[in-house]
C-alpha cells in the first residue's frame, strides 16, 4: 500500500475510506487528471485513472471495494468520490485531497474545524492492547447489531445509505443516539440490549494545506455507551485514551497479532464505529457524504460531516449482514434519537 512501516489490521476487509463531493458543475476529467497526477507524484504513489460512473451509488459501490492502491477518485456526473486506503490516508486526509483536486466551483481550501487530540498517550503498547481486546473477544465479547431480516447471506460489498438532518451535531450526541437506537434494535429484536462497545474515530494532528499525506487518526473506544448519559458519552470522548496505532509493528509481533485477529476476527472489535469529520468549510461544494470503513466482528459504521449549516450522516455494514431497508431503518431511529432529531434537511 504505502511500502512503509508495517500494517496490523483484520486483512478480510479492504480498509476503504470514502469522501463524496457533490458539485454544482461536472468536473473536467482531463483537469481532474492532471491534478490527480500531481498528487500522485507528491505522494510517490503509482498513477491511476480517474474512474467514470453510470452513477454515483453505482461508483461508490466499486470504489469501496478492496483494493491496495492508497487513493482511487471517480466521478458520476457532478458528483466526485474519493476512495483511500486507511492505512495512507486519514478522514481528514480525504478533505485535503479534494482541496488538491481543483474541482471546479469550489473556491478556497476545503477544511475542518476538527483540533484532534494532540499528544495524548494511549493507555498500552500495541502488543498489550491487542491481546487485551482478543480476551474480551474470547471471554465477553462485545453485543453484534442483528442483521438485516431479508439479507442474502453471500451478498458482497458494502451497503451504504446516507440521510441530512439540520443544525450541527456533534460526536458525542451521535454516538448516544446511535447507542440508544440499537440497544432498542437489539431488545426488539429478543436480545439483552446491553454490553454495546463503539469505537470512536479521532485526528492525532491535524496537518497543514500541501502537508504530506499519511495516516493520523487515532481510535477511541467507550465500552457499556448504552448505559450512559449524553454528557457522559461526552466527557469519555475527551478523556478517553486512543488505542495503540497499528503502524509501525515488528514482523514477529505482527504476524502474531494478525493470526489472533484471524482466528476472531468475527467476535473481535466493537458494536459499531462513529467517525465524525467536523464542521466542515467547503465553499462552492453542494453536500459531502462521508463513508468510514466497516471494521471489527460487527461490520457497521457510522459517519458525519458538518457543511453548510447541516450534517450528513451515513451508515455502511457488509451487504452479507445488512442490506439497505435495515440501514435505512436503523438510521432513522439513530436521527430520531438525536435532540431535534425530526428537524430532517432530506436523505436518498
Amino acid at each position: 500500500m504505502t511500502g512503509g512501516a508495517a500494517w496490523v489490521a483484520d486483512g478480510s476487509i479492504g480498509w476503504r475510506i470514502l469522501l463524496s463531493a457533490t458539485l454544482p458543475t461536472p468536473p473536467d476529467i482531463a483537469a481532474l487528471t492532471a491534478a490527480l497526477t500531481r498528487l500522485y507524484d507528491d505522494q510517490h504513489w503509482p498513477v491511476r485513472d480517474v474512474l467514470v460512473g453510470p452513477s454515483s451509488e453505482r461508483l461508490r459501490h466499486e470504489l469501496v471495494a478492496a483494493d491496495p492502491h492508497p487513493l482511487l477518485v471517480g466521478v458520476a456526473a457532478d458528483e466526485v468520490v474519493v476512495s483511500a486506503h486507511h492505512s495512507a490516508v486519514d478522514g481528514l486526509g480525504l478533505l485535503e485531497v479534494l482541496s488538491r483536486c481543483e474541482l471546479p466551483g469550489v473556491r478556497g481550501e476545503i477544511r475542518s474545524s476538527a483540533h484532534g487530540i494532540g499528544d495524548r498517550p494511549p493507555a498500552h503498547g500495541l502488543a498489550v492492547g491487542i491481546a487485551s481486546r482478543l480476551a474480551e473477544a474470547a471471554l465477553r465479547p462485545p453485543a453484534r447489531p442483528a442483521p438485516s431480516e431479508r439479507v442474502t447471506p453471500s451478498a458482497p460489498g458494502d451497503a451504504l445509505v446516507d440521510t441530512s438532518v439540520a443544525g450541527r451535531r456533534r460526536t458525542a450526541e451521535i454516538v448516544h443516539a446511535a447507542a440508544t437506537a440499537i440497544s432498542a434494535w437489539q431488545r426488539a429484536g429478543g436480545g439483552s440490549g446491553g454490553h454495546l462497545a463503539v469505537a470512536v474515530g479521532a485526528s492525532r494532528i491535524v496537518r497543514a494545506p500541501g502537508a504530506p499525506l499519511a495516516d493520523d487518526s487515532a481510535l477511541l473506544r467507550l465500552r457499556d455507551v448504552e448505559r450512559m448519559t449524553r454528557d457522559e458519552v461526552a466527557a469519555a470522548v475527551r478523556s478517553a485514551p486512543p488505542e495503540p496505532s497499528p503502524h509501525g509493528t515488528g514482523t514477529a509481533t505482527g504476524t502474531l497479532l494478525a493470526l489472533g485477529m484471524r482466528l476472531l476476527r468475527t467476535r473481535l472489535g466493537s458494536s459499531l464505529l462513529v467517525s465524525h469529520l467536523g464542521e466542515v468549510s467547503a465553499p462552492g461544494v453542494e453536500q459531502l457524504v462521508f463513508h468510514p470503513v466497516t471494521a471489527g466482528g460487527s461490520g457497521l459504521s457510522l459517519g458525519a460531516v458538518g457543511h453548510a449549516g447541516r450534517t450528513t450522516l451515513t451508515l455502511r455494514a457488509r451487504a452479507a449482514r445488512w442490506d439497505r431497508d435495515g440501514l435505512e431503518r436503523l438510521l432513522e431511529a439513530i436521527v430520531d434519537r438525536l435532540p431535534d432529531g425530526h428537524r430532517r434537511a432530506g436523505n436518498r
